[in-house]
């Protein structure tokens, strides 16, 4: 190997611990205003486990999208991949098809507001009446 590949390694190895010490300290946060909420105390262990197993979570998550992207074969992650993550909890799938509802719906007035509609285009909408969020099959 060269030095360049371990540079990258090293590099890859510090990202890593800063993104997990970020969870920690999140973890943490988060905890503690619980923890104070419910006036109860959670040992550094308990946060500890807890930001382990967000973590490992995490990772989980970023495998199940990158083979939901490539079962589908593409090599960039969508908001339906996304969508299919969350689909066993029924209020984050909410959240997150709202969410992502209201970014097409800005980037529509966005792109409208940029650029009036040409007559082309807008007999185009009208002769199929569908728009993006109709043709979803995610709904």
């Amino acid at each position: 190997m060269t030095d360049n590949a371990f540079d990258i390694d090293d590099e890859q190895l510090e990202i890593r611990q800063k993104l997990k010490a970020a969870l920690y300290y999140t973890t943490l946060k988060i905890s503690n205003e619980l923890a104070e909420a419910k006036e109860v105390t959670l040992s550094r262990q308990v946060v500890a486990s807890i930001a382990e197993t967000t973590w490992g979570q995490c990772q989980q998550f970023a495998e199940d999208l990158e083979m939901f992207a490539k079962h589908a074969k593409r090599s960039t992650i969508n908001a339906d991949d996304v969508k299919l993550l969350t689909r066993r909890s029924q209020k984050l799938h909410n959240f997150i098809s709202q969410k992502h509802e209201a970014y097409l719906e800005e980037k529509q007035e966005t792109k409208k507001a940029k650029k009036p509609r040409s007559k082309k285009s807008v007999s185009a909408t009208v002769s199929t009446g569908l728009d993006v969020e109709e043709d979803s099959n995610m709904d």
